[in-house]
């Protein structure tokens, strides 16, 4: 606590945000078209391309650890973003984007966020709006948005060289550039590796992605432009590993998880400047993103039999899971700019294609079989095969209008409206055997029981989203702002189908849930520091919840989706950059209350929703050449809901956690820099997720040292 309290005191201050310029900043996730960042009625954070540089990232998911009102939350299929305390539900409820195309998953409960594939040296800046985009965006907003642009989207000739070496001997190289050609053809290319072993014993990756396009001018008013990335990956790790393990040996793995990734995606983009006031946009795209894994582990099993029932503990067990995921859409939108604002009108397309499979395999050397209330050991051979097959869909298509009009000089409305129908289902199919023999003294016949459950399902919802806002302008850099916005959720494919005790599919009926989010906010500049600062409230309605049991049995496991929830969220985001000569400090706070209003969970905290964030960091320029900063970050306390063996439910309180880190850039000329650093300063023990029992351990002291040319 003292090296928290001294930290706190040397880098002093309320908030946090980038280096900003409001006069002359762009960003295009709020209506798909460049705007000027003073005039969003939104709390948007910017990171840029000077704070990706200034740490050797290995991934998108570090970038985002050190975003201030960013909360990542490592699950068991990898990381998931979130904005504004929707943990548990984080995936669905926060939409990431590459270049304004959504990468989210349509599986809820198995799907993964595939924000690793992206490379760190293809990425432009990546722009974070908390709590807002439904009308623009649709269904899966009522967290935010976060969209990663890349460098395709710029213009200019460059090239980049970068090699770094971190601890647990890993390596990364990456090399980029782009160049014009001709006056009427650009192209870029780029390529990144890395492989190394991770912090826990056993964790092991290689990864290679290649990135290439052109954008290539038609006329003077039309251009058309193509990207495509191509990912490949390996990665050893493991399950989280017991506590009391951890505190024998931080570093110590859970069951074995073999995993390989690969991910393809194709952007082609057409812009037709029909004259001054008018601009059409036009994206097509086609993405596809494959994921096979096998997990060894160790499971107990219980098959119900009339009125006997066999249990067998200890099983040694294998999945088999592989995930397909195809993603194909169109977004067409048009701008035009009259005398007192400006009108986007747009359509937006996508269908998407899940096959998902998990093969189960386990063995047991013995079990215990009961009958009228009597248990008996018996020392007979199990076997158990649990295969599940998915074949699941959604289709979309939205219309929308958002409208900027300049009521006085300084004051301007927005509104927008959306309509969005969606239609999704599949089939499901669980087949599952099991063999072993009766007990001797009942003739040690064979016991042979073999169950396929099959089920198709098809439904559609239609939703409105809304917005309503005013921004102030009351200065050249500073702007007050007011809002509401109608955000909804519809259902995923998977989640229309429940799974009864008897352990037959049925299709349920299922409704989009319906958020409403209050926020006022400003920011300005105030001497020789920028400021921004929100206030909001979500309330959702309707909110999906999943009620289940036997959880602890893949076998007998049992589930229904229904509307029960009401949730509120409320909480301050407040962040602040002061320019003191040489030395620059960045704050951040970032706190949230979120809270069950009703349903069977009424009056808990949402789970896996930290309670906050707070961000330091003080950046000081000692030469022409010789920079170094230092940056910290502290995670609010979180709750963890989980299942007993009998299926009741009880919480799990996570403690909140720091974590700092030092960075050291040097200059050695216009062309090359060397870049060094120290994570986790302190050596902090810290965990990206845990339950009562389990966690998984974030990496402790490590280092880096890394060079780049830049041309």
């Amino acid at each position: 606590m003292k090296k928290v309290t001294l930290l706190a005191l040397i880098l002093s201050a309320l908030t946090y945000s980038q280096s900003i310029k409001l006069d002359d900043s762009l960003i295009t996730s709020t209506t798909g078209f460049e705007e000027n960042l003073l005039k969003e009625n939104k709390n948007v954070t910017v990171i840029g391309k000077e704070t990706l540089e200034k740490k050797e990232y290995k991934n998108v998911e570090e970038v985002l650890r050190d975003s201030p009102n960013v909360m990542v939350q490592e699950t068991y299929f990898g990381p998931v973003v979130d904005l504004r305390g929707n943990g548990e539900r984080a995936i669905s409820r926060v939409k990431v984007l590459v270049d304004g195309i959504a990468i989210n998953p349509i599986d809820e409960s198995m799907g993964t966020l595939p924000i690793n594939t992206i490379p760190v040296n293809s990425i432009e800046k990546i722009e974070v709006i908390p709590g807002g985009g439904a009308v623009l965006n649709g269904s899966g907003t009522a967290g935010g948005v976060v969209n990663i642009i890349t460098k395709a989207t710029e213009r200019k000739d460059y090239f980049s060289l970068n090699y770094g070496n971190m601890s647990y001997d890993t390596n990364k190289t990456s090399i980029s550039g782009g160049y014009n050609v001709t006056e009427d053809l650009y192209v870029n290319l780029g390529y990144s590796y890395l492989k190394g072993k991770g912090y826990r014993d056993g964790d092991d990756r290689e990864n290679g992605s290649f990135t290439g396009g052109f954008d290539y001018k038609l006329t003077d008013r039309q251009r058309i432009k193509f990207q495509g990335t191509k990912f490949r990956g390996n990665e050893d790790t493991s399950t989280a590993a017991l506590k009391s393990q951890l505190a024998q040996n931080r570093k110590a793995s859970g069951y074995s998880v073999e995993s390989h990734s690969d991910r393809e995606s194709y952007i082609l983009d057409h812009e037709f400047k029909i004259n001054k006031d008018l601009t059409i946009l036009t994206t097509l795209y086609d993405q596809r993103f494959k994921r096979n894994f096998v997990e060894n582990s160790i499971m107990d099993y219980r098959m119900d039999m009339g009125n006997k029932h066999i249990f067998v503990p200890n099983m040694n067990a294998q999945m088999d899971g592989r995930f397909d995921e195809k993603s194909k859409g169109a977004k067409i939108r048009g701008k035009y700019s009259y005398d007192n604002g400006e009108l986007v009108l747009g359509y937006d397309y996508n269908k998407t294609k899940l096959k998902r499979s998990s093969l189960i395999s386990a063995d047991g050397k013995k079990y215990n079989y009961s009958m009228m209330g009597i248990t008996m050991p018996v020392n007979k051979p199990v076997f158990v095969n649990i295969d599940v097959f998915n074949d699941i869909y959604k289709e979309t298509n939205g219309v929308y209008g958002l409208n900027k009009y300049s009521l006085t000089e300084k004051l301007e409305l927005i509104t927008g409206l959306r309509y969005e129908h969606s239609t999704y289902g599949g089939s499901r199919l669980s087949d599952s055997k099991i063999n072993t023999n009766y007990p001797d003294m009942m003739d040690g016949k064979p016991i042979g029981i073999h169950k396929v459950r099959v089920n198709n399902s098809k439904d559609s919802s239609d939703n409105f989203a809304g917005e309503l806002g005013l921004n102030y302008t009351y200065s050249e850099t500073g702007s007050l702002y007011g809002r509401y916005e109608r955000g909804f959720i519809s259902p995923m494919p998977g989640q229309i189908t429940d799974r009864t005790k008897n352990l037959e599919y049925i299709n349920n009926n299922l409704k989009s849930e319906t958020s409403d989010n209050f926020e006022v906010g400003l920011r300005d500049f105030i001497g020789n520091t920028y400021v921004s600062w929100s206030v909001f409230t979500t309330f959702t309605n309707d909110e999906i919840s999943l009620i289940q049991g036997s959880v602890h049995n893949p076998a007998t496991k049992w589930w229904k989706y229904e509307n029960l929830s009401k949730t509120r969220r409320i909480g301050t985001e407040i962040f602040a950059e002061q320019y003191l000569g040489n030395l620059t400090l960045n704050q951040g706070l970032t706190y949230i209350n979120s809270k069950i209003m009703s349903g069977e969970y009424k009056g808990e905290k949402v789970p896996m929703a930290p309670e906050g964030k707070l961000t330091l960091s003080a950046n000081y320029k000692f030469t022409p050449k010789l920079s170094g900063g230092v940056t910290f970050n502290y995670v609010g306390k979180s709750n963890v809901r989980e299942f007993d063996e009998n299926d009741n439910t009880f919480t799990t309180k996570v403690s909140g956690y720091h974590f700092t880190d030092l960075s050291v850039q040097y200059k050695v000329n216009d062309y090359f820099t060397m870049t060094t650093g120290i994570n986790n300063l302190f050596d902090e023990h810290y965990n990206y997720s845990e339950t009562k029992n389990s966690a998984i351990p974030a990496p402790g002291r490590n280092y880096y040292v890394a060079g780049a040319i830049s041309l």
